[in-house]
């Protein structure tokens, strides 16, 4: 399931992600990206993996369709988890030229929120 967060600035996108992650759950999420993608040159994305069980396959291949189609839209990501298999796709991110991805842990949350605004 993902959940929005709310950030004062229109051009953060907050979302948590609990449980299970599913195609349709990311069809959602990228809906809302693609929303906003199209009211800013520049978004931020901020993402809490908050108890993760699994991730289906059609979920990863929808994120990376959606990553693929949107390179450019994105200046920072803020990851924050305490789950090992998140260093995966904050590595990841910091490949995508001009993004600046960062990991945090859950207890570092408040920095998150803050890096991603400032």
């Amino acid at each position: 399931m993902i959940k929005p967060i709310e950030f004062q600035a229109d051009n953060i996108i907050g979302f948590q992600m609990t449980g299970k992650i599913t195609e349709a759950d990311i069809k959602q999420w990228s809906s809302v990206l693609d929303q906003q993608s199209n009211r800013h040159d520049k978004l931020r994305v901020y993402i809490e993996y908050n108890d993760v069980d699994a991730v289906s396959l059609k979920a990863v291949l929808a994120d990376l369709k959606f990553d693929l189609t949107h390179l450019g839209d994105f200046e920072k990501a803020a990851l924050v988890a305490d789950q090992s298999w998140t260093t995966v796709p904050a590595s990841l991110a910091n490949l995508i030229p001009n993004l600046q991805a960062k990991q945090f842990s859950m207890d570092q949350k408040d920095e998150a929120k803050q890096w991603i605004a400032s």
